[in-house]
């Protein structure tokens, strides 16, 4: 079966049938996953002009494509295409190690010549002053507007953060994720960033740690683990569920409760008498709520 849909595919490519091959290399694929196939699908998906897709596929073998120079100079401007800069930007950096300097010249020379031709100089504008006035969108606008930052470069990206990330009228979760976005690329700048609990604080988002590498994170999984209240058929969205209401509080998971069971009761919507709890609660429901819509 396998050997029938590489050939198939290949007959289809033959043909210029792209679609069909596409379907054939990725059930090739899905049966048995080969660097050979990973790269035919690749180029296919390339020449369909699904260059997300095509990136995507690329990232299970990235380590072979590093092996061979003219594959990975390929891939990088796959990546541009996609629109994958920052990225594919952080890649280049951590692969200098992999090329000689005149190799690594080249692929910064491969980047910077599809992005000049890839990005409209008119666009980047628009986006850029879509970014810096996030909040003037409703919550949809501004999650269209946040994904296509992906377009930007890291230099671009944490010179426009800074207006986002104190603007109440964007929703918490983007300025979570706009905080988090930094603290990926190893930004070094100093922020302020307005939080769920309306407290302004400055934060190098470098010395941030990922979500689930708090501690008050893996003793909320733990919790939850134990709740007999949830039944373990409804424990995974009951997760996702509460990474979400914490990925509001993010990076300051211990405010306004310090306590994990109090806290917990909080995320779960079970509070207590106590009057701060209910609101709190409410105000996380109502948030999500409104990222929801």
């Amino acid at each position: 079966m396998q050997e029938n849909t590489y050939q198939a595919g290949l007959a289809a490519l033959e043909k210029g049938d792209l679609d069909e091959a596409i379907n054939c290399f990725m059930a090739t694929y899905q049966a048995k996953k080969t660097f050979k196939v990973n790269y035919l699908l690749f180029e296919t998906l390339e020449k369909a002009e699904r260059y997300d897709n095509a990136a995507q596929i690329a990232d299970d073998y990235v380590t072979d494509y590093l092996k061979d120079e003219a594959k990975f100079l390929e891939y990088v401007k796959v990546m541009v295409l996609a629109g994958q800069i920052r990225k594919i930007e952080m890649t280049l950096e951590l692969v200098q190690a992999f090329f000689s300097e005149p190799q690594t010249k080249r692929l910064q020379v491969q980047f910077e010549k599809t992005l000049a031709e890839v990005r409209s100089q008119e666009e980047i504008e628009t986006l850029k002053k879509q970014f810096k006035y996030l909040g003037a969108n409703d919550v949809i606008g501004q999650r269209e507007v946040f994904e296509k930052t992906k377009s930007l470069t890291i230099k671009e990206f944490e010179e426009l953060s800074q207006g986002p990330l104190l603007d109440p009228d964007v929703h918490v979760l983007l300025r979570s994720a706009i905080l988090d976005e930094l603290r990926y690329l190893g930004s070094e700048r100093e922020v302020e960033y307005l939080s769920f609990t309306k407290e302004v604080r400055s934060f190098i988002p470098a010395a941030l740690k990922e979500l689930t590498d708090y501690l008050m994170y893996q003793r909320l999984t733990q919790l939850l683990a134990t709740d007999s209240a949830i039944t373990p058929d409804l424990k995974e969205a009951a997760l996702a569920e509460m990474t979400l209401k914490l990925q509001l509080l993010y990076p300051q998971l211990t405010r306004p409760f310090p306590e994990p069971e109090k806290l917990y009761r909080v995320l779960m919507d079970r509070p207590d008498e106590d009057e701060k709890e209910k609101e709190f609660a409410a105000e996380l429901e109502k948030s999500l709520q409104a990222w929801e819509i």
